[in-house]
C-alpha cells in the first residue's frame, strides 16, 4: 500500500464529503446525516448566541457585585454600571441579529 493510497483512504474516512445539487447544498458528515446551508448557520447563530449569553451575564454579574460593593466610590460605582448596561446591550444585540437573520433565512430558505 503505497503512503498516497493510505493518505487518500484517512481523508475519506475522516473528511465530510460534500454533496453539490443543483440548487441545494448538503453536507454528510459520519454520523451526524446531511446539513444545508441553513442548519450550518443556524447552528454558528446558536453556538455565538449561547456563548455571547453567558458572556453577557457573567459580565453583568461581575458589574452588579462592583456596583454593590463601591462603597461610596464614585469611580467603582459608574464602572459597574457601565458593565451591567454594556452586558445588556451585548444581549440585545445579540438577540435583534438572531432575529434579522432568521427573517433573511425565511425569505432566502422558506
Amino acid at each position: 500500500m503505497s503512503p498516497l493510497s493510505l493518505l487518500h483512504g484517512i481523508y475519506r474516512v475522516i473528511v465530510p464529503s460534500a454533496l453539490a445539487a443543483f440548487d441545494t447544498f448538503t453536507v454528510t458528515t459520519w454520523g451526524y446525516g446531511d446539513l444545508t446551508w441553513q442548519n450550518i448557520l443556524n447552528n454558528i447563530v446558536n453556538m455565538l448566541k449561547a456563548t455571547v449569553t453567558v458572556v453577557a451575564v457573567a459580565v453583568f454579574v461581575v458589574g452588579a457585585f462592583m456596583f454593590t460593593i463601591s462603597a461610596g466610590d464614585e469611580t467603582r460605582k459608574a464602572n459597574g454600571k457601565k458593565m451591567m448596561i454594556g452586558a445588556l446591550m451585548g444581549l440585545g444585540i445579540v438577540f435583534g441579529a438572531q432575529a434579522i437573520l432568521r427573517t433573511a433565512s425565511y425569505f432566502v430558505w422558506g
